[in-house]
């Protein structure tokens, strides 16, 4: 049984993003192959196990700017000294800082997940590194892809190599706790099916959450704004957000089940998604697959996904979101349309079993290389 080994995410079980492209694939390539995946021993539980795969804990440091490139370069190491793997596959083109070290011994599959140096949190000095691993993310790889379709044809034509666009999938039939969404609601006295709602696991600039509420103080009606996700990634940000807010705005923190967020996100009356950058959002193609209407910005990562399936806005435009908003406050039965679109297109075009094929395929033909 060929062996391969995951570098570049927390660790599981999954909270999002990347994690969960790992563990969608480790799940259901595991019988096939011995899979391996390194984890930060601060964010994998000690006890939590996953079926048939191999949870390597280590050692990290604490910090903003430490965390991860400890986390990566001790993962390296041991692949390199205590490895015996046949493919080691790497998630983020951030960290490609490794992936000479690799090589030295290693078949490596690297894939991007988007542009890290895009978001608001990191300084100057950080976010040049990040952008200077492009080079090393494409030359480095003996095979590259990305999530997003727009990378990766950003990556071809400015590194003259060929990067393939695999991007994010959902589950035919994902695990719903309707009953704690429920309970979450009344807790925070909102009715189902009464509430527009914004999820992101880091609530930062990119994310647009401030556009949304400049729109929502706009609109004169009663409905409720649901803000979920963590407030503390940029702090000046998250001042701005609470001052934006008006009386019908509850912030709710980041949820870290899936089942009572997706519970959530299915009992919403409006979706809404106003980010200035993705790669390709996970949590837009779950919301789609959960049958729900979706307002959301027309960058070309969320307009390649959900085709012609959602209602969206011009990117940036507080007026054109805030029209759009009270358009489709006020079709819901329009909007319904959509969403059941949304729904039949994601399923067919985005499901996890379709997607790990892909990349199942392309394991097979770096295996097959010399």
């Amino acid at each position: 049984m060929k062996k391969i080994a995951f570098i570049g995410i927390k660790g599981l079980p999954s909270k999002g993003g990347a994690e969960r492209v790992v563990e969608a694939i480790a799940l259901r390539l595991c019988d096939q192959y011995d899979v391996s995946v390194y984890c930060s021993s601060k964010y994998t539980p000690a006890k939590f196990r996953m079926h048939r795969i191999k949870l390597l804990r280590v050692p990290t440091i604490s910090g903003k700017y430490l965390h991860t490139p400890s986390l990566v370069i001790l993962s390296s190491l041991h692949a390199l000294f205590f490895g015996n793997y046949d493919l080691i596959h790497l998630h983020n083109a951030e960290i490609s800082f490794v992936l000479p070290l690799l090589r030295m011994r290693y078949k490596i599959i690297a894939t991007s997940h988007g542009p890290a140096y895009a978001r608001a949190k990191w300084g100057l000095l950080a976010k040049v590194f990040m952008r200077g691993m492009d080079a090393l993310f494409t030359l480095f790889g003996t095979s590259v892809t990305s999530v997003s379709h727009t990378m990766a044809l950003y990556y071809s034509k400015r590194f003259k190599k060929r990067v393939e666009y695999i991007p994010n999938g959902v589950e035919i039939n994902p695990n719903i706790d309707i009953s704690a969404a429920m309970q979450l609601l009344k807790a925070n006295n909102v009715n189902p099916k009464e509430y527009v709602l914004f999820v992101a696991g880091r609530i930062e600039p990119t994310k647009g959450c401030h556009l949304l509420l400049e729109a929502f103080r706009e609109i004169d009606c009663k409905i409720p704004l649901l803000v979920v996700g963590d407030l503390d990634q940029v702090l000046s940000y998250k001042q701005n957000l609470l001052e934006l807010a008006d009386e019908r705005t509850k912030f709710i923190p980041f949820i870290s089940s899936k089942e009572v967020l997706f519970g959530l996100v299915k009992e919403t009356r409006l979706f809404v998604f106003p980010s200035t950058v993705e790669a390709m959002s996970m949590m837009l193609l779950e919301a789609a697959s959960l049958g729900v209407p979706i307002l959301a910005s027309d960058i070309p990562e969320n307009t390649k996904v959900l085709d012609k399936y959602a209602l969206f806005f011009k990117s940036g435009d507080v007026g054109d979101l805030r029209d759009k908003l009270l358009w489709a406050l006020d079709n819901p039965e329009k909007m319904k349309q959509l969403a059941e679109g949304a729904k039949s297109w994601v399923l067919k075009n985005y499901s996890w079993d379709r997607i790990v094929k892909r990349y199942e395929r392309l394991y097979e033909k770096v295996l097959r290389l010399s």
